[in-house]
């Protein structure tokens, strides 16, 4: 049995190609997520640990940090040569127009640097930063240009060193007066020549007790080791993210593969019926086809490995983790090649059951008998009913009330109808199919007969689009949900701070810092609230009129009656009533004052005592999600003194389009694997009927049809499919991301959100056309096969 399995898949390696291709790549992809994460987090966890690497001990501190005070207590201690407290910021590093995300190392003594400088020299004074080859290149700098790190002064670049790259972050090095970081969480330790490691250890706690409660002492490697953990763990929930996109693809390719044995099955009833005829049990013709899937899914799942590990490679090369060594979890990768394995089994077992109960003589027929279709078109029917009612129930339910189950019921709901429409395709793919053939009536007789074709075998059709309905419905519904939910969050965001950003300052608005805003590229407006210092309950605020500012923003608000103090929020110590001078006040809540400050009337604000001051500056960018318009700004308000910038919505808008954005690109770039390996079912389901239909083929081309006309009959074919499978997937989406999003917006406490159903026309509607030009390269072989013969050679086929 098993030679001859062997001989089936060497003697017809053109019928297996599609079922190997989908196993590798969806082997490849489970693969390559195991490599290129556990390679970017073995680099993550060096680099982090690498302000340690020249360390022999390092004191961790207790709940309230370490001081400079405790450094050198440690630092008295018997065998200690040197001390270093370890310290490091995380900031936005912006150059003109460009911004990277940079972690910040601060005042590296020489015996505790790790990075070889490639120019210049490390800071030394405060306004110098030295920075890593991989951001000078991303933000085109080079030594003696300025950067700017958060809010703050400008940096000048006084050196450029070789670190590695990595994925998220890159590195930078400051030298900052000590007072500025008051605690530190660690010390790293070097020990004098001959020191005993255990023996400073226990001196050092000694020392620090009295400043520093709590410290504990580890060795540098032990340290290292309890970092690289902490990393794993945040690693983990990455890879597990990645991994779910994984099992789609993984789905998406059993679906491929249970079509191509279908089809298998149906070409070989006569070589599996003489089988029965001459003695083969039923037993005997189910196992040779699960072993002919044992070894198509052995093979294709090394062949997945291979790919797997080249493009792990390649997304280490572009990140930099490459420079610490590819990471292999072999256990993983054994686990990718059994899923593999088993998916094809799986996905073989239907049909081989099916080929078991052929009967000799069925066997002989072409095709199976009118009677045996419709018994299992009944059924078929009242299972995907049951499975769509239930969905259809569970969506109601999940629009009724506000609670946590909504959630639950959505996504249950999702589920059922997902099967069942899955399911049920077989009933309305030929309808759509027959329906598109009789519109392209006028399209002439080639476009007329492929879409009849296409319908001829509706179980044939229903399960190469059905694959395409899953992946293409799963990132349209991923597209549109976090389209929408990005598009609902921005109306929220701009309905409760419509201000780009607002900053208040403790003793008013620093000399020349509206003009420093105004000069800023990709600011707009600039608006001064003027206001008075007033004295309320014994604290300072600012009494600001805020009208003209609103006009200048465009940022409707109720006037203030004369009467009325209006705050940001009225809480417990916010008074209700009070007086300032002769004039009296009542406080109710409004909006964008921030720090210390309420609105009130033009003619109050003549009436409270004091001189009119500068209080406030109101910001309005071009673009209120562009970061580095924002860095930028907030850095000119930051300049002389920090105000407060809570009342700012270009800060939250400009990270959640940013994250939205990112998130829409990788989960379609992932996704894009599982419709991938659904456009390869497409052409296997039509290379193989094209092995049907030789005699066909041939006798159309007898009575006229040109290789042309053939070739274009079979492109016909692959858009059909494609469009009808592109076009329920669609729907689906769209229907599924509502009912997640109304679902999830109706459980939160409030219902502060509302939702906005939107979509992203460039990505969902590109989405579809890289589908269709798939598709059309997919139909290219089948279709020179096709047309490749003469027809006497096709006639003489059996």
């Amino acid at each position: 049995m098993f030679r001859h399995a062997v001989s089936e898949l060497r003697l017809h390696p053109g019928r297996f190609i599609a079922t190997l291709v989908a196993i590798a790549i969806s082997v490849g992809f489970i693969v390559a997520i195991s490599v290129f994460i556990s390679t970017e987090q073995n680099g993550t966890g060096k680099a982090n640990s690498m302000a340690l690497s020249t360390a022999d001990l390092v004191a961790v501190a207790g709940d309230e940090g370490l001081s400079a005070e405790a450094a050198e207590l440690i630092g008295t201690v018997d065998g200690v040569a040197a001390v270093q407290r370890v310290i490091n910021a995380s900031a936005e590093v912006t150059a003109g127009d460009r911004t990277v995300f940079a972690t910040l190392w601060v005042n590296q003594a020489p015996e505790f640097r790790w990075a070889e400088l490639a120019e210049g020299a490390y800071p030394g004074a405060a306004g110098e930063i030295t920075v890593a080859r991989d951001m000078a290149d991303k933000l085109g700098v080079g030594l003696g240009d300025e950067v700017q790190a958060g809010p703050g002064q400008p940096l000048t670049v006084v050196g450029i060193t070789r670190d590695a790259r990595s994925l998220f972050t890159s590195t930078g090095y400051l030298w900052q007066p000590a007072e500025e970081f008051p605690a530190a969480g660690a010390v790293a330790i070097l020990l004098a020549e001959d020191a005993d490691p255990s023996t400073v250890a226990d001196e050092v706690v000694r020392a620090a007790d009295g400043v520093a409660p709590g410290l504990t002492v580890q060795t540098a490697q032990e340290y290292r080791d309890a970092a690289l953990v902490a990393t794993t763990g945040d690693f983990d929930v990455f890879k597990n993210l990645l991994l779910a996109f994984a099992v789609i693809a993984v789905l998406v390719g059993m679906i491929t593969i249970a079509n191509t044995f279908t089809i298998l099955l149906a070409q070989r009833r006569r070589q599996l019926g003489l089988l029965r005829a001459v003695g083969a049990s039923g037993s005997q013709v189910m196992g040779r086809m699960v072993l002919e899937s044992l070894l198509l899914g052995l093979a294709g799942s090394l062949v997945g490995v291979g790919l797997g590990f080249a493009v792990a490679a390649a997304g280490s090369a572009v990140t930099g983790s490459w420079y610490w060594g590819l990471t292999v979890d072999w256990a993983e990768v054994g686990l990718a090649v059994l899923v593999g394995v088993l998916a094809t089994l799986i996905s073989a077992v239907v049909p081989s059951v099916a080929a078991a109960r052929v009967r000799p003589l069925e066997a002989l027929q072409a095709v199976p008998t009118e009677a045996q279709a419709r018994r299992a078109g009944a059924v078929r029917a009242v299972v995907c009913g049951l499975l769509i009612a239930g969905g259809v129930a569970l969506a109601v339910l999940s629009q009724v009330g506000r609670s946590e189950m909504n959630l639950v019921y959505a996504a249950a709901s999702g589920v059922l109808l997902t099967l069942g429409v899955l399911g049920a395709a077989p009933f309305f793919v030929p309808a759509l199919l027959r329906l598109a053939g009789r519109l392209a009536g006028p399209a002439g007789p080639t476009a007329r007969l492929a879409l009849k074709n296409s319908a001829r075998n509706p179980r044939r059709a229903a399960a190469t689009a059905s694959a395409l309905m899953l992946a293409i419905g799963l990132i349209v519904t991923l597209q549109i949900a976090l389209t929408s939910a990005r598009t609902s969050a921005m109306d929220t965001i701009d309905r409760e701070l419509p201000l780009d950003l607002s900053a208040t300052y403790e003793s008013g608005v620093p000399a020349g810092t509206a003009d420093a805003v105004r000069a800023v590229p990709g600011v707009a407006e600039v608006a001064v609230l003027r206001g008075k210092v007033v004295e309320v309950d014994g604290a300072s605020y600012f009494a600001v009129d805020d009208q003209a500012a609103r006009r200048d923003m465009g940022v409707e608000a109720e006037p203030i009656p004369d009467t009325v103090a209006r705050f940001d929020e009225v809480g417990p110590d916010t008074p209700a009533a009070f007086a300032i001078g002769d004039v009296e006040l009542t406080s109710e809540t409004g909006e964008l004052y921030g720090w210390r400050a309420f609105g009130v009337s033009a003619a109050t604000l003549d009436r409270l005592p004091g001189q009119m001051v500068d209080a406030a500056l109101w910001v309005k960018l071009t673009d209120r999600t562009d970061a580095t318009a924002i860095n930028r700004a907030v850095a000119a308000l930051s300049a002389e003194e920090q105000p407060d910038l809570s009342n700012s919505g270009a800060q939250m808008a400009g990270i959640l389009e940013q994250v939205v954005g990112v998130v829409i690109l990788i989960m379609t770039a992932l996704l894009g694997v599982a419709v991938l390996i659904a456009v390869v079912g497409v052409g296997n389901t039509l290379g193989l009927s094209v092995l049907e239909r030789q005699r066909e083929s041939a006798l159309l081309r007898a009575l006229g049809m040109q290789r042309g006309q053939l070739q274009l009959m079979l492109l016909i074919e692959a858009l059909a499919l494609v469009l009808v499978g592109a076009l329920v997937g669609f729907a689906a989406g769209i229907f599924f991301a509502w009912l997640g999003l109304s679902a999830a917006f109706a459980a939160v406490p409030g219902g502060t959100v509302d939702l906005r159903l939107a979509m992203d026309p460039a990505w969902t509607f590109g989405l579809v056309g890289v589908c269709l030009a798939a598709a059309a390269l997919a139909s290219v072989l089948p279709g020179r096969r096709a047309a490749g013969g003469t027809p006497t050679e096709a006639l003489a086929v059996d």
